[in-house]
This record gives C-alpha cells, sequence and structure tokens, in this order.
C-alpha cells in the first residue's frame, strides 16, 4: 500500500524532527478515531473497526475461547514470588554459583515484567491487550502473553510520562493503537489482507531503531517518543542515540563502515603451493642426476663384449711387440 499523509513513511515531512514529533504527539483522539451510532465499537480506525471501546472480560461474547488468559497469567504472579524468594535463598548460600545467580536474575525479570503488566493490564486498568487491533489482525492466541504484553506496557508507561508533562494529547493506550493502525496500513497491500503473518514482529519492533529496510515494522515516531520520555526520566543509557552530525543543516551521510582486515595478499597461497611444487621438482631433478653418476657394476652383454674385446685387441699387441 503506498505511503497516504497518514502514513508514518509520509506524516511531517519538510519539518524539523523535533517539531515533526511535536506535531503528532498534540493529534486530538477525535481526528483518528470514530465509533458507531451507540458508540460501542470503534469504526475508525480500520485495524480497530469492531474493537469494543470498553475493556473486554473473558465472559464477554467479544472474547474468543482460542485466546490466551489475561486473568490466569496474573493469577501466576504469587508463584513467580515464591520463586524469587527461593533463589535469593539459595544465592545467599552459593553466591559464587554461576547457575544460581543466572536462575535468581531470571525470576526477578520475570517479578518486574509481571508487576509492569500488571500496572498497565490488571483489573484497575481501562486497556487489555487484545483489544490492539480487531480480530482478523490478531494472532491465533491473541497478545496475553508475557513477552508481548510486557513490550506493549512499556510502551504505554513512556507514553504516560510523556501525557503528564503536556506533550501527548491523546490517551497513551490510543496512540499506540493508531501508530500501530497505520504501520499495518503501511505493509498491506490490498483491501481485505490480513496482518496476522507480521502482527507480532510489529509490537517487538515498533519502537526499535532503524529505517525502512532494516526495520519495516518499527515507527520512527514511536521511537522518538520512547527516547523522549527517557529524556524526560534521564534514563538515556536505554538507548544509543549518536550525536546528531550535520554540516550546513543537513543531516551528514553516515560514516562508511571501516574496512575489513585483510588476512593476507590475494595469491599469496597460490603463490607458496606453487614455490613448494618447483622445491620439489628440483630436488627430484638432483636425485636423478646423481643416480646418473653412479657407474653401475653390470653394464649389458654389449657393454661387456665390447670390454672383452677391448682386452683382447691389448693383449694380442702386447703378445706382437
Amino acid at each position: 500500500m503506498t505511503s497516504s499523509p497518514e502514513s508514518p513513511a509520509a506524516e511531517g515531512q519538510g519539518t524539523e524532527p523535533g517539531q515533526r514529533l511535536m506535531d503528532i504527539l498534540r493529534t486530538p483522539y477525535t481526528s483518528v478515531f470514530s465509533t458507531n451510532e451507540q458508540g460501542t465499537e470503534y469504526f475508525m480506525p480500520a485495524t480497530l473497526r469492531g474493537v469494543p471501546v470498553t475493556k473486554i472480560a473473558e465472559d464477554d461474547p467479544y472474547w474468543e475461547t482460542r485466546w490466551e488468559s489475561l486473568d490466569v497469567f496474573l493469577s501466576k504472579e504469587d508463584e513467580e514470588k515464591r520463586l524469587v524468594h527461593e533463589s535469593r535463598a539459595r544465592l545467599n548460600l552459593d553466591p559464587e554459583n554461576k547457575a544460581v545467580q543466572k536462575d535468581c536474575k531470571f525470576h526477578q525479570d520475570n517479578m518486574s515484567k509481571y508487576h509492569k503488566i500488571r500496572e498497565i493490564f490488571g483489573p484497575n486498568s481501562s486497556y487489555h491487550p487484545n483489544q490492539l487491533v480487531s480480530k482478523p489482525h490478531m494472532p491465533e492466541d491473541g497478545f496475553c502473553v508475557k513477552e508481548l504484553m510486557y513490550r506493549l506496557a512499556c510502551k504505554v508507561s513512556d507514553l504516560q510520562v510523556l501525557q503528564r508533562k503536556g506533550f501527548l494529547a491523546m490517551d497513551p493506550w490510543d496512540f499506540i493503537r493508531w501508530r500501530v493502525g497505520l504501520k499495518i496500513q503501511e505493509r498491506l497491500t490490498f483491501p481485505g489482507e490480513r496482518a496476522v503473518s507480521f502482527m507480532r514482529t510489529v509490537v517487538y519492533k515498533l519502537c526499535d531503531d532503524g529505517d525502512a529496510v532494516t526495520n519495516p515494522h518499527g515507527d520512527p515516531i514511536m521511537r522518538q517518543a520512547a527516547i523522549l520520555a527517557a529524556k524526560c526520566q534521564n534514563r538515556m543509557g536505554n538507548y544509543k542515540t549518536p550525536k546528531p552530525s550535520t554540516t550546513n543543516g543537513d543531516p551528514r551521510p553516515p560514516p562508511p563502515p571501516p574496512p575489513k582486515k585483510k588476512r593476507g595478499r590475494p595469491g599469496t597461497r597460490q603463490a607458496r603451493m606453487e614455490k613448494e611444487a618447483r622445491a620439489v621438482e628440483e630436488r627430484r631433478q638432483e636425485r636423478r642426476a646423481r643416480l646418473a653418476a653412479v657407474p653401475s657394476t653390470y653394464q649389458g652383454v654389449n657393454a661387456f663384449k665390447a670390454q672383452m674385446q677391448a682386452r683382447n685387441v691389448l693383449r694380442d699387441g702386447a703378445g706382437g711387440s
């Protein structure tokens, strides 16, 4: 599908990156979202059409039994907390054990993910992961999977920072759904196509660095928003952001990659092999010459006859003198 004025590839062209980001963050909800006449389901954007406006529950008609359960996932948080305590106790007994260290970190990381997911998608939240996009674009088992929910929760958390700072006009969850919808529309070619095959990748890589070639699933606006949120919280260490380099106000092209180190001069191995072959042949010739220079004790029948004749001639000559 070609880029439209709404697409990430086209919006805000010709403006400074900072100004472009601020303009998009100030986009009002009403310019993107609309509902049906009853106000119960989204009508626009198209990637949300038919999705309930209010948070869904697992006993709602909209819920699909094949989807992973958010409630079941959150119910496992206490078990993860127990595993954290156990791994810490083992680490206290054996602090130099690498396997125990790794196990303890694994459970601590999981506990942090549970906290963030509960904060953003828990019972006190109005957001549900399975309302990110409409059913035709969703993975078969939905979005209630730990790593997917954690990625989404972190994105929402970043945008909440921008909302509190007054940078973001619409609700953080709505902003993410808008940006995800634009990325879907950008990648689909024909009407009626679905984003199932790459939907998870969009969630994982939406805020990752890269251009349309190196990261076709990324959204530069979402990445810039995440970096702005990091600056507001003084945690820029989470992002690799090279200092901008300009010439006369225009961005300089990135420097060429350093040349690869050569392992040796071209043809060195072939030349060495040829030199060794010549040396072997020279040694063969020398050996043949030495063998040829050594007189044989037996020269053959003809040589023996010639020697006998020579002896007879000498003997006869000696007798006649």
